[in-house]
């Protein structure tokens, strides 16, 4: 585990940087201003990622099965699941339950998957929505037993896992962007001011420490489903420019995937 920083360029200072879980809530609402139109399906097909998602769970969920989804915060994919399958989209912040309450016919409650003390209903199929990258490795177990409590014996477990660790995505990370992100800022700086911020995204694991830690848990790994080999590089402004993410896709052998779900199995 490392810790994993994101660098911005921001007309105001902000404390809230500092605390990973208030910096991802300020990415999720400032990065969707127009939030509604995400629930237009043509609108949502658009996000590769989350179009990614929502196809692979649409083909493996099972609809007999009512299913959880962890961490939702929009609750995008679940929005359009809802209809084919039988889901119950969470999150810990209840601005997004409020919005679901207010707008749409998506069963959303509130749950902290930390502290599940007053939860005490058990399910067959789990979805965990890439929320693993906000916890350090104590939380991480925490998460894990709880998902263990909640589940039943043979349930099954998806888990959409989006900060896979490697040397590239390492140095992507904590030399290239942070260049590139401090040059713009130096230049911006002469015109107006600005500041250089440095967010704390969370953290960064090895895919072969996190299928570990599940299987400690008494959770047995099934299989994993592999995407998007390319958005990580792009993440770089000069690999971009340059056009030459699916190049090094190539020459890395797609060892790099931005969307990895695994299926794990409650034992």
């Amino acid at each position: 585990m490392r810790r994993w920083y994101k660098f911005l360029i921001t007309n105001e200072h902000n404390e809230d940087f500092k605390d990973r879980f208030l910096f991802t809530n300020y990415q999720a609402i400032q990065n969707n201003k127009n939030f509604k139109d995400i629930f237009y399906f043509e609108n949502f097909k658009k996000n590769q990622i989350f179009f990614k998602q929502y196809n692979f769970l649409k083909n493996n969920l099972d609809s007999d099965k009512k299913t959880l989804f962890i961490g939702s915060s929009w609750g995008e994919a679940e929005f359009f699941l809802k209809d084919k399958f039988k889901i119950v989209a969470s999150d810990s912040e209840d601005h997004y339950v409020e919005f679901h309450k207010n707008n749409t016919d998506l069963n959303f409650i509130r749950l902290n998957i930390l502290n599940i003390e007053n939860h005490n209903l058990r399910y067959e199929q789990i979805v965990v929505n890439n929320i693993e990258y906000l916890f350090d490795d104590k939380e991480l177990k925490t998460c894990i037993e709880n998902i263990s409590k909640i589940s039943s014996t043979g349930a099954k477990i998806f888990v959409i896992f989006r900060s896979r660790d490697g040397f590239l995505i390492k140095f992507i990370d904590q030399i290239l962007t942070f260049a590139e992100t401090y040059l713009f800022y130096l230049i911006k700086r002469i015109k107006k001011k600005v500041y250089f911020s440095k967010g704390h995204h969370g953290f960064r694991r090895s895919l072969k420490k996190f299928k570990k830690t599940w299987i400690e848990n008494k959770f047995e790994f099934q299989s994993i489903y592999e995407d998007l080999f390319e958005v990580d590089y792009n993440r770089s402004r000069i690999i971009q420019k340059l056009k030459i993410s699916g190049f090094l896709s190539k020459i890395f052998l797609k060892s790099n995937p931005y969307l990895n779900i695994i299926t794990f199995k409650k034992i």
